[in-house]
């Protein structure tokens, strides 16, 4: 999603390349430390974390969620097991991994939310990698029977999802009509990698008053996206909130970007202070409801939305050989 100007403080921006400069990313860790010891082994509230933003500042509240989500009792072997996981090697049985692309993925290929780089790891790592051709600038309805199709079209083999942003919502979607005309059983493992599965509070607060539904319906003329399924990704859309049935066999991985302010990078700056005062939040969606689908959770320090960084394609490589050593062994 391409900025959006709707923040009055906005012009306190103009010309900045980040919020804000480098900081000591050690000494925050250490301040942050004894709001972890206070979690107990678990990850922070949506409320905590407000309330550390509130009394303290929104890096404080970003470093305590990243540091409990990494040491977190029922997340905290997967996260070591990753870390320690080496890179090389192929899998040696059929696995189709299917894409599922971000929003405006055609308009903006240097973003990234096409996920090619993605699906050549995968083939690196012999996984037949494909991004589903969803619509760069649609809604649900405009995807899902996209992304039935792709599904239907993998005859034979195990398949893997891997969702970017809105993909994760067209694809819960899919998932809770409970059809029967998409190869459920042959679908091992989603990787969530930044998604929006029970949408966008960023869509909720470009909503939220008259005046600001005005000025977002212009945004998705000049865009040229239907304003209805723009609205569909906010969170108080009917359809996301339904009961999901997650199948007993679906592995989910959770890949959770958590940039402090010193990381967000100029585009996204401005959806970034939107939010920061309801707590850390990676530019789109506010990083607790990034955690709402169940399974295991790695969070990627300096990762934004964008889900850019020099550590990606390495944790891309281990992901993929934690996730496929652990699956030949059941």
């Amino acid at each position: 999603m391409r900025p959006h100007s709707i923040n009055p403080k906005e012009d306190s921006l103009v010309g900045r390349i980040y919020i804000a400069p480098p900081i000591d990313e050690v000494q925050l860790a250490r301040k942050a430390q004894p709001f972890v010891d206070n979690f107990e082994g678990r990850i922070p509230t949506a409320s905590e974390l407000t309330m550390i933003t509130r009394d303290h500042d929104v890096d404080l509240a970003t470093m305590a969620f990243h540091q409990a989500v990494r040491a977190a009792k029922d997340n905290k072997n997967f996260v070591e097991a990753i870390d320690r996981q080496a890179i090389g090697g192929t899998v040696n049985k059929r696995i189709t991994m299917l894409i599922l692309p971000a929003l405006f993925y055609e308009e903006h290929p240097e973003v990234g939310g096409d996920g090619a780089h993605i699906a050549s790891v995968a083939r690196a790592c012999g996984i037949d990698a494909h991004v589903v051709p969803t619509v760069s600038r649609g809604g649900l309805d405009d995807d899902i029977p996209i992304i039935r199709k792709a599904l239907q079209d993998v005859k034979d083999g195990e398949i893997w999802l891997l969702t970017l942003s809105k993909g994760a919502t067209a694809w819960r979607c899919l998932l809770q009509q409970r059809s029967d005309d998409i190869p459920l059983e042959r679908i091992t493992t989603w990787f969530n990698v930044g998604g929006l599965p029970i949408g966008c509070q960023l869509v909720d607060l470009m909503t939220r008053s008259r005046l600001r539904r005005i000025k977002t319906r212009a945004f998705c003329k000049v865009i040229r996206m239907d304003y209805h399924s723009f609205c569909e990704f906010g969170t108080a859309n009917p359809r996301l909130q339904e009961t999901v049935h997650m199948p007993e066999h679906l592995r989910i991985v959770n890949v959770v970007g958590s940039p402090l302010t010193s990381h967000v990078e100029k585009s996204m700056q401005t959806r970034f202070l939107m939010l920061k005062h309801l707590g850390p939040n990676d530019g789109m969606v506010l990083l607790p409801d990034a955690l709402w689908l169940p399974g295991a959770v790695y969070p990627v320090l300096g990762a934004d939305h964008f889900f850019r960084g020099s550590q990606i394609s390495s944790l891309l490589y281990r992901l993929f050989a934690y996730v496929f050593a652990a699956s030949d062994k059941k």
